[in-house]
């Protein structure tokens, strides 16, 4: 089983509003994500060119803004939510949750500007331990406390007892992140 590490901001109050996608503009999203080469991250239970509930990277070069106006031309709510994903380096989130509803279109708590990492359960745990995080008490650390926890030349040594070394060095790379005005967190789950 694997965990991802993830850079999320669940804290800054957004100024769009999930939008809602009928289902000829959310074959018309996925057509642009797709023939952009963009990948859509699917969740547990999706498939691919049927997925109701997945992400995507918002801030991909070859999708500009514009692309989006000319086919969601008449819908401001839908370009507000794609604007702020871009102007936040966020990914796009799309949900529906109930089977005879439309699918809403959302800014996502994940920040793409790092791709999220993965490892296997145990490496997860020997990462936590090392950074003398208890796994059942939280999810997230703030990329300012990561980068204090890693600073201290113990955590280091914790890493390198696990020979942890390049997920230490990817790490501490990770926690100088800047996200602007955003209040960024790692996120393992």
């Amino acid at each position: 089983m694997l965990t991802f590490f993830r850079i999320v901001d669940a804290h800054t109050k957004l100024l769009s509003k999930p939008a809602p996608l009928n289902a000829r503009e959310l074959a018309s999203l996925r057509s642009i994500l797709q023939n952009a080469g963009i990948p859509t991250l699917l969740d547990d239970g999706e498939l691919d060119g049927t997925a109701y509930n997945f992400e995507a990277n918002a801030n991909a070069i070859a999708i500009a803004i514009a692309r989006f106006a000319a086919l969601f031309r008449d819908r401001l709510d839908l370009l507000a939510v794609l604007e702020e994903a871009q102007f936040l380096g966020r990914s796009i989130r799309v949900t529906r949750t109930a089977r005879n509803c439309d699918a809403f279109l959302e800014v996502s708590e994940h920040i793409a500007f790092s791709p999220e990492i993965a490892v296997k359960r145990s490496q997860a745990d020997q990462v936590l331990e090392s950074l003398d995080l208890d796994p059942a008490n939280s999810n997230e650390i703030a990329l300012d406390a990561l980068r204090s926890k890693l600073s201290n030349s113990a955590t280091y040594h914790r890493f390198k007892q696990h020979d942890l070394e390049n997920t230490y060095e990817y790490l501490t790379r990770l926690s100088y992140t800047d996200c602007g005005e955003q209040s960024p967190h790692l996120a393992w789950a």
